[in-house]
């Protein structure tokens, strides 16, 4: 077994880790990123993808804040101020 796998299973076996692929490591770093509100494009950059549709693609759906932005900008658009004239 290599050096590095050696270590790596020592290191899930002492303190009773998950055993994940490492391509699950870059998507939840990403994922954090994201969550901290980095830039998809700095993600994009961090991880070496060619195209910022290739990060976006990918990790959109988990864009919380520009969800929350939209949600946001929605707030108040269909509710009734008071000073439009009803018809009925």
């Amino acid at each position: 077994m290599p050096f590095i796998c050696f270590i790596r299973y020592s290191l899930i076996e002492k303190y009773n880790l998950k055993k994940i692929r490492f391509h699950d490591l870059r998507h939840t770093c990403a994922s954090l990123l994201l969550s901290k509100g980095i830039s998809m494009k700095q993600i994009q950059i961090w991880l070496g993808h060619s195209t910022f549709s290739t990060t976006a693609d990918i990790y959109a759906h988990l864009d919380y804040s520009a969800q929350e932005e939209s949600a946001s900008a929605m707030t108040g658009m269909f509710t009734r101020t008071g000073t439009e004239e009803t018809t009925a």
